[in-house]
């Protein structure tokens, strides 16, 4: 009676982590780069998102509302007021708000915040060709001026995506963008 051999041997092994490796390397080799993309588009999506609704509000309730970046510290710690920054990646954070008074600053005895954007990681930059805000009056149309975002992931402006926004306050997501920003 002849005996049969149960397992693997060592070339059939050495096979197959062969293969395994070789998918792994595959399913992992450009993941940061794929990161970067995703960060960027979800972040843009997100603003668009942001914009859309301050849009839909100021036509809704017949009041300007005001987008626009902001000192992250004011904003977290919950100051009664705080300013329209000129730079939109310098301080990290994007706010929404109904401003009653009309004077382009958030105070909370007349205005209301709607919407506090996520904080922007440290290395991302977002530039804007319009100004240091977007002021949606009570037909939804922009009375600021207007332009183009573009989201830089990274330092070389390889994976760079940009989102416009018309007069009339209508958002077009763009996608991948030569646009650097300076």
């Amino acid at each position: 009676m002849k005996n049969k051999q149960r397992g693997f041997t060592l070339l059939e092994l050495m096979v197959t982590i062969s293969i395994v490796g070789i998918i792994a390397a595959i399913a992992f080799w450009n993941s940061s780069d794929m990161l970067e993309k995703n960060r960027a588009e979800n972040f843009l999506l997100e603003l668009k998102r942001n914009l859309n609704f301050a849009r839909a509000k100021a036509t809704s309730t017949d009041e300007i509302v005001v987008v626009c970046p902001a000192q992250y510290n004011q904003v977290k710690k919950g100051k009664a007021t705080f300013g329209c920054k000129n730079k939109w990646d310098k301080n990290k954070i994007i706010v929404v708000f109904v401003d009653s008074d009309n004077d382009g600053d958030y105070d909370s005895d007349t205005d209301t915040l709607l919407r506090v954007m996520e904080k922007m990681p440290d290395n991302n930059k977002l530039s804007f060709t319009g100004g240091k805000r977007l002021a949606f009056d009570t037909s939804g149309r922009i009375t600021t001026s207007v332009g183009k975002f573009t989201y830089c992931p990274d330092q070389d402006n390889k994976n760079n995506k940009a989102l416009e926004i018309t007069q009339s306050g209508t958002t077009l997501y763009n996608g991948d963008t030569n646009t650097t920003c300076n």
